[in-house]
């Protein structure tokens, strides 16, 4: 319908643990792609996503006011943000990753999460089990639930700043 339904995938929701707060923007608030649009909290430390596109916000889900945790139950459905108008969509969906070029930036995306949570490691900010990943293993459900808030701080600048 010309309407663009912004969300995060079920990916950042299972790092982050169960969410307790989301500050949301007000419905007819015109963003801009690369803004500051939605602030994700759990238990006080917090990830501000930004806009993939240029619009209004037509609206956004009262549910997640609320209950924040809907978006990591059921991120693809009850979980949505918002429901944006866009102002460019033919000139801001060339830079959007569709499909394949999404799947290897990806790919490529938490080959660096995998070092990036093992690196402290070697100045003992982590507990040893994060790092059992560079031998093959997989990262733990909620892994930055517990981390101080610095480390989140430092995935916000590594991996969600990078990307507006």
């Amino acid at each position: 319908n010309g309407m663009v339904r912004v969300g995060v995938d079920d990916f950042l929701p299972r790092l982050t643990g169960t969410l307790t707060q989301v500050k949301l923007k007000a419905t007819g608030e015109l963003v801009r792609k690369g803004e500051k649009i939605v602030t994700l909290i759990h238990e006080g430390k917090q990830l501000s996503l930004y806009a993939p596109v240029s619009g209004t916000i037509i609206e956004h889900n009262l549910k997640l006011v609320a209950d924040a945790s809907l978006i990591n139950s059921s991120p693809y459905n009850e979980g949505w943000i918002y429901i944006v108008q866009p102002k460019s969509w033919l000139k801001e969906i060339q830079f959007l990753f569709m499909i394949e070029r999404y799947r290897n930036w990806l790919n490529d995306e938490f080959k660096r999460l995998k070092d990036f949570f093992a690196s402290p490691v070697m100045s003992g900010q982590l507990a040893p089990a994060h790092a059992i990943l560079q031998d093959g293993g997989e990262i733990t459900e909620n892994v930055l639930a517990d981390l101080d808030p610095e480390v989140w701080e430092d995935f916000q600048a590594n991996f969600i700043n990078t990307s507006k």
